[in-house]
Order: structure tokens, then sequence, then C-alpha cells
């Protein structure tokens, strides 16, 4: 049996092989479950927000949770995007884990550093994290959380940004907090 790890919060069996939003906890009120199955992945969606996946080449997945309907505008202002990316080792000549913390690195020393940077283990994940002030003088500025996490077993890292302009970031990250509490990934992606 494999596990399915709900990160920051939980542990719970995982038996099938593509995971259903009901193969999951309850999620909070006011979310729901998005299944990302190529991926054997998923995320909370807040009710009324979009959600849009993409392939991007071989072995990385976009994956975009937005208050704004991506389809429509072409962009968003607030919301998730997550990538994942296999293989890291034979694409980037480093492990998994040694490439999300240097991926978290570069957002530090590139951005205003808001939150100092963190990590944690949890089996054959190494979480690193930052939260940023990014300027951007023609869209307005805004901040980031960022986590990037390494699955040393399988070589794949997810990176994960939420993001909302300054002005309503304390309002977004009540809704986005809990997208990155409580997430699930596979141990064997």
């Amino acid at each position: 049996m494999k596990y399915l790890f709900v990160l920051v919060l939980s542990l719970f069996t995982y038996a099938s092989a593509v995971a259903k939003p009901s193969d999951f906890p309850a999620p909070p009120s006011g979310y729901s479950w998005v299944s990302c199955s190529e991926t054997k992945s998923a995320f909370l969606k807040p009710d009324g927000w979009f959600f849009k996946e993409e392939r991007k080449g071989s072995g990385t997945w976009g994956y975009f949770i937005s208050k704004e309907n991506i389809e429509k505008a072409g962009s968003f202002i607030t919301g998730l995007s997550v990538n994942v990316i296999k293989d890291v080792p034979s694409k980037a000549h480093a492990s998994a884990p040694d490439y999300a913390a240097a991926f978290i690195d570069e957002a530090a020393q590139t951005h205003k550093v808001v939150a100092a940077p963190w990590s944690k283990t949890l089996g054959p994940f190494h979480q690193f994290g930052v939260r940023t002030l990014v300027a951007d003088p023609k869209g307005g500025d805004y901040i980031t959380h960022t986590l990037a996490i390494g699955n040393e077993q399988t070589g794949t890292v997810y990176v994960l940004i939420f993001e909302a302009p300054v002005a309503s970031w304390d309002a977004a990250w009540k809704v986005g907090e809990p997208i990155l509490k409580k997430f699930s990934i596979d141990t064997d992606m």
C-alpha cells in the first residue's frame, strides 16, 4: 500500500490508481477538491474560483486555481500556480530536493523577503518555502507565498506559488492559506 501525503496537516492511505475527490478528507467549508490525475495530486479550490490545467512539454504540468477566469482574461491576479516537474535530476543535474531548495533561494535573492525562508521534511518530500514582495511597476506590486517540494525518491519537484496584490493580500491569504496547508501529492509521482 502506498501513502498519499496531505502535506502539513495529515497523512492518509490511498489505494486506488487514480484518486477522486471522494477519496480525500472532507474539504473545509467553501472549498472542493480538484483531482489532477496525471500527477496523482489534488488541491483545494475555493467555491466560485476557476481551475485550469496545462501540459508543458515532456514531464511538466501546470495547474492554476484562480479568482479570475484565465480562459477569459488570459491571466490571473489572485490565485495559485502549481508546476509539477518530473525527472528533475536528468533535466537539471541536481536532486529534486536540491533543485527545490535552489528555487526558493533564488526567489529570496530576487525579491524582497517578507517571511524568512523555511524548510521541513515529510517522508520523501523535502519542502522549502519563502514569502516575498515582488515589485511590478506595470501591474502593481504583489506578494507571493512559494513552496518548492522535492521528492527524493522519484526526482519530481512541485512548485506552488500563491500570489495576490499587496493591497488585497490579507483578504486573499485567508482564502489561500487553506489551499497551501492541505493538498495531496503521491509518494510515487
